[in-house]
């Protein structure tokens, strides 16, 4: 049965051939007021023409984000292997970047938005909702959830959380809020070993998704 989009045309993300009569458009659509991700893959060459769709809810995009950096990692274009070098994160917000340096100083290993929870779906089983938090720390078995923002995205952040435990009971995760996340900067700058960095200004909005 074929899926029913929104009217609105599609936008085109991407368009490329995979072989010389098979075509891969990646388009972004809407159904029941929520976005997907929508991948088809069109052979031209049989009769009937035919096509493959898959079909992934925007709200998990994260989730593809981190599968597309883990393939550039394992695939190179250099006929000598790849050398293993610190991977570079791109922090949202300046004090995701203050915070993994006061983990890194004090030898504690951190990952970065490592896994994206669903938390809403819609009638049909769709993920309408994600939420992912900020670090894990793998030998604490622990999420940690930054909330330095306005009071309004708090409030929203909160609300994300609470429903994670009561999804995931198994999962751990701590918030930690403005007030105690400046006391731990605070106490790593009086360590002697800070050196402040130039504060970029944050998007209010920031991601959606975490």
């Amino acid at each position: 049965m074929a899926v029913k989009y929104s009217e609105e045309q599609p936008d085109e993300v991407s368009r490329f051939s995979v072989s010389t009569s098979a075509e891969i458009t990646i388009q972004i659509a809407e159904r029941d007021g929520h976005e997907f991700i929508v991948i088809k893959e069109q052979h031209e060459g049989g009769v009937p023409a035919t096509e493959q769709t898959i079909e992934i809810p925007a709200a998990l995009l994260p989730e593809l984000k981190r599968a597309v950096a883990a393939l550039e990692e394992n695939f190179s274009d250099e006929d000598e292997p790849a050398q293993h070098t610190p991977h570079l994160v791109s922090f949202a917000h300046e004090s995701e970047g203050e915070f993994a340096r006061i983990l890194d100083f004090y030898h504690i290993a951190w990952q970065y938005e490592p896994r994206t929870f669903a938390i809403e779906w819609d009638d049909e089983g769709n993920v309408t909702a994600s939420f992912t938090p900020d670090f894990y720390l793998p030998d604490h078995q622990t999420y940690v959830e930054l909330t330095t923002l306005k009071q309004n995205l708090v409030t929203k952040k909160n609300r994300k959380v609470r429903r994670l435990r009561e999804l995931y009971p198994e999962v751990n995760i701590k918030v930690l809020y403005a007030s105690d996340y400046r006391k731990l900067v605070d106490k790593f700058a009086a360590s002697g070993t800070w050196q402040e960095p130039e504060m970029e200004t944050e998007t209010e909005g920031g991601d959606e998704s975490g």
